[in-house]
């Protein structure tokens, strides 16, 4: 029997769309098990997501690259966790380490690389503009995919349980919004959405994902918001929803356009190499999303009636071809063990 394991943390965009091609390995009898980095996000998105999933947790430092004492005692953490990541290779012996990203993966790298790891190393970008450790991944790795490109093999989050739908309250005239945060950049979305909240729910119901200690000091009949949500219940809401309020992180675009739902994308300014930016334009030129700039100073709620009302960005989601590469991506490294 095949076994992997799957590296990824740091934000939900590395870690969710895991759980897809998990459940296609499994299903092909592959063993499967998950590294994440040992921070509260990651072990939350674990417990939540990955139960059934043996997990490991691995602390590790990170080089900023910007003035930071962490930056003194980084190199002594990164140097501690690449022994560790040593001790789980040796003890597990996986025959594939599948890299999506985070820095979690550099410790992991390094060991495999200075301590004989025999297998293959497989790895995903999902981002327009690749980071630096995926740049060195790729170096390695015996296969390589990528969201975007000449054969994009998109990989994220993508509901296949078929549930009863769950009684719901009457949406109101305006429709259901999702803010769609949580993670990187949510402080943001957070801040948009209590400026403008009363407005919203006069017509709207608005549900906000806020991240984890991030609540909105806001109550209303026609107002929700979560810290987290697992990512089947956030599937189920991302359905349901008329508007998504997101940052401009490639998975989360996937999600959202592969749910044909339309939306209204901030990138993050401060996103490495500008990729928020340059992930949102990619969509927008096709008409499958908006894109409100966070310095903008046009109107908030007016961009949300002109989404609403955007005919031509719903008939360009209902032609999208979007689909979810985990069953190919799956394919490919079960293929090692055939062709070994």
């Amino acid at each position: 029997m095949m076994k992997v394991l799957l590296v990824g943390g740091g934000t939900g965009g590395h870690i969710f769309p895991l759980r897809n091609l998990a459940d296609e390995l499994v299903t092909q009898k592959a063993d499967v098990e998950l590294l994440v980095a040992e921070a509260p996000l990651d072990r939350r998105i674990a417990k939540q997501n990955f139960s059934d999933i043996t997990t490991h947790f691995l602390r590790t430092g990170k080089i900023r690259r910007y003035f930071s004492l962490k930056n003194f005692v980084a190199p002594f953490i990164i140097l501690q966790s690449i022994f560790a990541a040593r001790k789980i290779l040796r003890k597990n012996k996986p025959d594939v380490l599948f890299f999506k990203g985070g820095f979690v993966g550099f410790p992991i790298l390094v060991a495999a690389k200075l301590f004989g790891f025999r297998g293959k190393i497989v790895s995903h970008e999902s981002d327009i503009s690749p980071g630096a450790l995926t740049l060195l991944v790729r170096k390695f790795a015996h296969q390589h995919f990528e969201s975007f490109g000449k054969t994009p093999t998109p990989l994220f989050f993508e509901t296949k349980k078929k549930t009863a739908p769950k009684k719901a309250s009457p949406t109101p005239p305006g429709g259901k919004i999702l803010f769609l945060g949580g993670s990187q950049g949510a402080n943001f979305l957070n801040i948009l959405c209590k400026n403008h909240v009363r407005q919203l729910v006069k017509t709207r119901h608005v549900t906000v994902i806020t991240g984890v200690g991030k609540a909105v000091n806001f109550r209303h009949k026609n107002f929700e918001q979560y810290e987290l949500l697992p990512a089947e219940e956030l599937s189920r809401r991302l359905k349901h929803a008329d508007l998504v309020i997101s940052r401009a992180g490639a998975n989360t675009l996937f999600e959202v356009i592969a749910a044909k739902k339309p939306s209204i994308v901030i990138p993050l300014p401060s996103s490495a190499r500008n990729h928020q930016w340059k992930n949102a334009q990619f969509f927008a030129q096709k008409n499958l999303c908006r894109v409100f700039p966070q310095n903008s100073r046009k109107s908030f709620l007016k961009a949300v009636t002109a989404a609403q009302k955007d005919h031509q960005m719903k008939t360009a989601l209902q032609k999208s071809q979007i689909k979810n590469a985990a069953g190919k991506i799956a394919e490919t490294i079960l293929n090692f063990e055939k062709k070994n």
